[in-house]
């Protein structure tokens, strides 16, 4: 029974990698309230598996690694959705798509140069997430319900403006940080 359990966070994971496509789908049908709710069930997901993961002791390679992917997937697809809809600028699409892109090249090459690669979010990524998930559900809302008040809706996309930047330079001085660490163990090798 622990063992099975062991793996609800790789499946709560894999879940949220799934609703990307109802997601999609019900945006582009405009049918908003339901894509409102997926991305809220998807959200509220992210935390819960990580939780998990952390409370139990059941991180894994495979939830270090599927788990930005699916966070990536997500906030992608909802930006580059609410951009089309024309609820988001599409400056603000390019400055989030172009974080995540940045983030999974970076972790695919410190992957190849540097080697095993143990996904760990900061402090300042998950702060980022966050602000990301609920600047996509307030503009959603917006197409539902009478108007989100704009003042706040500016607010975050000022926050994301200001996070997404510093959270890529965050990531390339961890990455950099890791070739360092590689380079004396490999003339100690030689």
């Amino acid at each position: 029974m622990s063992q099975s359990l062991r793996q609800l966070p790789n499946l709560i994971t894999l879940m949220r990698i799934a609703l990307v496509v109802p997601f999609a789908w019900w945006m582009a049908q405009g049918q908003y309230d339901r894509a409102l709710w997926t991305l809220l069930v998807a959200g509220v997901s992210d935390g819960v598996d990580g939780f998990l993961a952390r409370r139990y002791h059941w991180q894994s390679q495979f939830g270090s690694i599927a788990d930005p992917v699916a966070d990536k997937c997500l906030l992608v697809t909802a930006f580059v959705m609410l951009g089309l809809s024309g609820q988001l600028p599409w400056w603000l699409v390019a400055v989030v798509v172009l974080r995540d892109a940045y983030i999974f090249g970076g972790a695919l090459a410190y992957w190849f140069i540097v080697g095993h690669y143990q996904g760990q979010p900061t402090l300042l990524s998950k702060a980022c997430t966050c602000a990301l998930v609920i600047l996509g559900l307030l503009a959603l809302g917006d197409l539902i319900w009478p108007p989100v008040p704009e003042l706040l809706l500016q607010g975050l996309t000022g926050l994301v403006l200001i996070l997404c930047p510093i959270n890529m330079v965050q990531y390339t001085l961890l990455g950099v940080r890791g070739l360092r660490r590689r380079r004396p163990a490999e003339v100690n090798r030689g």
